[in-house]
């Protein structure tokens, strides 16, 4: 099967490009080009030297490829469904033995292919469980103990799971240099890492997931891995604060040796630019709810071609959900990021590491510095269409810096501002430019100092008691801010610290006086 992997991505992407570009989001909406910044502007020159644009330019999905967000979400899926193995096999045999040791030697005594039916209501994990190929195991809810990690290792093809229960202190399942792979039904809680799937995995199915209490992580998806389909799944309460704990962490950060202890927990120091090989693509992400974790709800760190659509991401201490460090070229529709970023549970230690225990803590014992429903940092080109982004801590979106022809189109951000205090106050949107005053040799560095520039910002409802609406921070640049609707702000609709040109017309925030059932709600 992987012989012929090269020839059906060619295919499958051909095809994805060829259905997106028959209707362009930027035709349908009248948009304005995203190459906006004149031939006389000094940071002309600056832009098109970024790392982040010079990898939305050179990754295999290109802008082009996602501008359709239906049809390409649509097509994805339907491309990662028809390269599933089917679970109609040839032999159907039981597994009486209680002890993975026994279940690995029965597995390798079976030459066809295969399916196993555990009998025994507990299993005993006393050495990892190998899956051979062309496998179908069922366990009718069988509990697997195991104190060995991985619990579970796939690196083979043609592997369906289905119906188990894993208590495990280590990795529950690793999923390596495997095509065809259906996950089905599995708890796992108070494991080390729930799932991880690593480079060089395709066409992988995570379905009915249930994650609790992680201590290392909900879900990795590392490396080359493309065409991942997670969804119907939950993910709550990881217990680790840095971005190697978040709900759903996707990232192509070069693996660590024991990814229970360290996996991104600097992504910062990770190379944008030039490309490597081992970039997550192609995976769609939807209909999850991830909850309750000490980091981030979802974050992705340098994926490209991925859809993140119609999940629930509430409650997280920190971001609802990261776009940084190289992600580019990604949809992220129609999710719902409710009260995330309080940094309520954080420890010293874990607002050390974050360089913000200096700011100090609130009387609720909660820090002083809070952070947004979603983060953008040394990102491109992303589509953020149609999401509900509501009562978070900070602001509802946050391009940090480096935020580059990014669209922000669609979005209800409303009563956002949560955590503000006499220390820090938040907005609806923020075009931000931290650390552009730095003075560091670009090609000495991992990530670029720029500020916002060429972003879209249009057609969002952004109420409530933000500071501003819209903030454009030192030297945003080029962007268009248009038909946005503004209301019942603290300070102002926009507020703006850059002298650059930027484009804002056709808005609506006068501070209306009438008793719409909206203002009844937020008054």
């Amino acid at each position: 099967m992987k012989l012929k992997y090269s020839l059906i991505i060619f295919i499958l992407s051909y095809g994805s490009i060829q259905n997106s570009l028959a209707e362009s989001l930027f035709k349908q909406y009248k948009m304005p080009a995203l190459d906006r910044i004149t031939n006389s502007s000094p940071i002309k020159e600056l832009i098109y030297k970024s790392k982040v644009l010079k990898r939305s330019k050179t990754v295999s999905i290109s802008l082009d490829a996602i501008n359709d967000p239906k049809t390409y979400q649509a097509q994805l899926r339907i491309e990662i469904k028809d390269s599933l193995p089917n679970l109609a096999t040839e032999k159907t045999v039981k597994f009486t033995g209680n002890k993975t040791s026994e279940l690995n030697h029965f597995l390798q005594s079976i030459t066809d292919n295969k399916t196993i039916i555990l009998q025994n209501s507990q299993i005993i994990g006393d050495e990892t469980l190998f899956i051979p190929e062309n496998t179908v195991l069922l366990g009718s809810n069988t509990i697997l103990l195991s104190s060995v990690s991985p619990s579970i290792s796939i690196s083979a093809d043609n592997i369906t799971i289905k119906d188990l229960i894993i208590r495990a202190t280590g990795i529950g399942v690793q999923i390596t240099n495997a095509v065809g792979v259906i996950i089905q039904n599995l708890q796992l809680t108070d494991s080390g890492r729930g799932i991880a799937v690593l480079t060089d995995s395709h066409f992988i199915e995570m379905d009915q997931i249930q994650i609790k209490n992680p201590k290392q992580g909900g879900i990795l998806i590392q490396g080359n891995v493309s065409h991942v389909w997670l969804h119907n799944s939950q993910i709550s309460n990881g217990q680790r604060a840095d971005h190697g704990g978040a709900g759903i962490l996707i990232s192509d950060a070069k693996p660590k040796s024991n990814l229970e202890e360290s996996t991104v927990t600097k992504s910062i120091t990770e190379h944008i630019w030039p490309l490597t090989k081992s970039i997550p693509y192609a995976l769609l992400i939807e209909h999850n709810i991830v909850t309750d974790n000490l980091a981030q709800g979802i974050y992705i760190d340098g994926g490209y071609g991925l859809v993140i659509q119609n999940n629930q991401l509430q409650n997280n201490d920190k971001e609802g959900l990261s776009l940084e460090f190289g992600s580019v070229n990604n949809i992220v529709m129609e999710n719902t990021l409710f009260h995330n970023g309080f940094r309520i549970r954080q420890t010293d230690r874990d607002l050390k590491d974050d360089l913000t225990l200096s700011f100090g803590r609130l009387a609720d014992g909660s820090a002083v510095s809070k952070l947004p429903g979603i983060s953008v940092d040394n990102a491109a080109q992303n589509l953020i269409l149609w999401n509900i982004i509501n009562n978070n801590a900070g602001d509802g979106i946050k391009m940090v810096r480096s935020g580059i022809r990014n669209i922000a189109m669609f979005n209800s951000i409303i009563s956002n501002n949560e955590g503000h205090n006499k220390y820090f106050h938040y907005f609806g949107i923020v075009l931000g430019s931290a650390g552009i005053e730095s003075k560091l040799d670009p090609n000495n560095t991992t990530i670029d100092f720029l500020p916002a520039i060429e972003n879209i910002i249009a057609g969002n409802m952004i109420y409530g008691k933000h500071w501003a609406g819209i903030f454009l921070d030192r030297g945003a640049s080029f962007n268009d801010i248009y038909d946005n609707m503004i209301r019942h702000y603290r300070l102002s609709p926009l507020d703006s610290t850059s002298s650059n040109f930027n484009s804002i017309v056709g808005n609506s925030w006068q501070n209306s006086s009438s008793s719409s059932w909206l203002d009844r709600i937020f008054n």
